[in-house]
């Protein structure tokens, strides 16, 4: 038995990322060492042409050691480009990938993201935390650049003097007990600022995907008090973020002042008792120069890194989520009557099937067993529904609900067949009104440009295009009027003619074409019939009454 996968974490994720792009990472890390091996000895070599050059008066020490330098100060650019392009196409890479894998885990795990994962942190995930988790191995490669400028500069500076040597590593490490725990104490502060962001984005996503009904009903006012509330609460937290960010900002800039100031008067005194020599005190105060971008790279780097880490910890959190069903069916060529043993509820190979009940929910459920949204007992032909392949289910049984996403897009490519087949579904669906603005019309993110009964007729419109073998379709007109859903109800029972459908609801008027109605009470099917049949029970006739009311 192979070994379960060890679980996602953070630094796993980063690791996973650099994997595939070893070859390129490691040459540029050799480009970066090379830019920093011929950067810092530039400074060293000032002190030979001051020594060796100036102070010697000697013409041909000057000339090879300046000569020496002018090479250095061409090679180093050229070996910086290149190694920074190789980690940024790795971070372009990385970016992709993420986007990628969260794309597929979304996909994957259906409507189990809904109860983990917020609107406004989908909204972020791939843009901001993507970005900033792909981001890594750039900074890593920039930290590994800054290190090696660090040691060979320390080694030279060692080689002037060991006493500045000292100086420089010393103060390394007082920044790095300084910075350590500001460090910690950011990464806690920006986690939880950044799962306020994603709660207030989806706060601002409802306000505006809801304002026409909100308005309507006098609720923006309160729902802005509400999001001026999360605002602020989120700028406290902004400030919060603030705190360790100001210090960790001061510390990169008041840092290296120290190293200039101290490596310098240590050089001075040096210097002043013929430790060494003119030159060596140039080159000195020269590293303590550029010492100064080297300490705040470290910090910044590190900052950033922090930043990476913190979207990785909640990239890991949706890549954790697993698929609401298991995809473990094999089986295909499934056929015959779709039932469920929970409701008693049964869906013929043909004819329109018609669900009454007073309460929706139990019989949406149903429709979601039997289309396997959910995991059941459900049978189709007899044979549980959960041993066929997903792939399968999906392609032959289609599940319509008011919760079917409209997609940005042309009303031609929203209904995703040939014009004269997305044009006999509109009439069915009675969308004729949809489609008289022209099949190029567009259809906004949700159908926000349409009003609610255009955008339910245009899911059921999108639905009978696809023709699927069995269509489970849950109150697909309950936002319409009752001429338009007599008219719908008659034109998808005769397009649907030979195929098994099932509609969920209390409408005489769809009852009136029904091959057969399932009466369920309590989430129960109580009684099986035509409705003219059934109308001889009361409590049946009752129920069909206050419909129509």
């Amino acid at each position: 038995m192979p070994p379960a996968p060890r679980p996602l974490t953070p630094m796993r994720l980063l690791l996973r990322q650099a994997r595939p792009n070893r070859a390129r990472l490691v040459l540029g890390m050799l480009f970066y060492a090379g830019a920093s091996c011929a950067s810092m000895p530039q400074l060293w070599i000032i002190g030979k042409v001051i020594d060796e050059g100036l102070i010697a008066r000697s013409a041909r020490d000057f000339a090879i050691w300046l000569g020496a330098a002018a090479v250095l100060v061409v090679l180093q650019p050229i070996l910086w480009a290149n190694g920074f392009r190789q980690f940024s196409t790795v971070e372009a890479r990385n970016q992709r990938a993420i986007v990628r894998d969260l794309t597929d885990r979304l996909n994957s795990s259906g409507p189990a993201v809904r109860d983990r994962v917020s609107a406004g942190e989908l909204l972020n995930l791939p843009s901001e935390d993507a970005r900033r988790a792909a981001r890594a191995v750039n900074d890593a490669g920039f930290f590994f650049n800054t290190l090696v400028m660090f040691a060979v500069g320390a080694a030279l500076v060692w080689s002037i003097h060991p006493l500045l040597g000292v100086v420089i590593i010393s103060g390394s490490m007082v920044t790095a007990v300084i910075a350590g725990p500001l460090l910690g104490r950011l990464q806690s502060r920006q986690s939880d600022y950044r799962a306020r962001i994603g709660d207030l984005s989806a706060h601002a996503a409802d306000i505006v995907g809801g304002l026409r009904v909100l308005r309507g009903v006098g609720g923006d006012l309160l729902f802005a008090a509400r999001y001026r509330e999360r605002s602020t609460e989120l700028r406290r937290k902004g400030y919060e973020v603030a705190g360790p960010s100001s210090w960790i900002h001061a510390l990169r800039h008041s840092m290296p002042i120290v190293f200039v100031a101290v490596i310098t008067w240590v050089g001075a005194l040096l210097a002043a008792d013929g430790a060494i020599t003119i030159g060596g005190l140039a080159s000195a105060f020269s590293f303590a120069t550029i010492f100064i971008a080297i300490s705040g790279n470290f910090i910044g780097c590190s900052q950033y890194l922090v930043a990476a880490w913190v979207a990785a910890k909640r990239i890991v959190r949706v890549l954790e989520i697993g698929p609401d069903l298991a995809d473990d069916g094999t089986a295909t060529g499934g056929g015959g009557e779709l039932r469920d043993p929970e409701t008693g509820l049964a869906v013929p190979v043909s004819g329109l099937t018609v669900v009454v009940t007073a309460e929706t929910a139990p019989a949406a459920e149903a429709c979601e067993r039997l289309a396997r949204y959910r995991d059941s007992e459900a049978t189709w032909g007899g044979r549980p529904v959960a041993d066929f392949a997903l792939a399968e289910v999906r392609s032959r049984i289609m599940l319509l609900t008011d919760e079917d996403h409209l997609f940005t897009g042309t009303l031609a490519a929203t209904m995703r067949v040939p014009e004269d087949e997305a044009r006999r579904a509109i009439e069915a669906a009675c969308a004729d009104d949809v489609a008289s603005q022209g099949m190029d019309l567009l259809v906004e993110e949700g159908g926000r440009n349409l009003s609610g009964g255009q955008r339910q007729r245009l899911r059921l419109a999108r639905a009978l295009a696809a023709e699927p073998e069995t269509l489970l379709a849950v109150d697909p007109t309950s936002a319409v009027d009752a001429h338009t859903e007599s008219i719908i109800a008659a034109r998808v029972a005769a397009a649907r003619a030979g195929r098994a459908t099932l509609v969920v609801t209390a409408s005489p008027l769809w009852l009136a074409h029904a091959d057969r109605v399932a009466w369920m009470v309590d989430g129960k099917v109580h009684a099986v019939g035509s409705h003219a049949g059934l109308l001889a029970d009361a409590a049946y006739r009752r129920l069909a009454s206050h419909s129509v009311d």
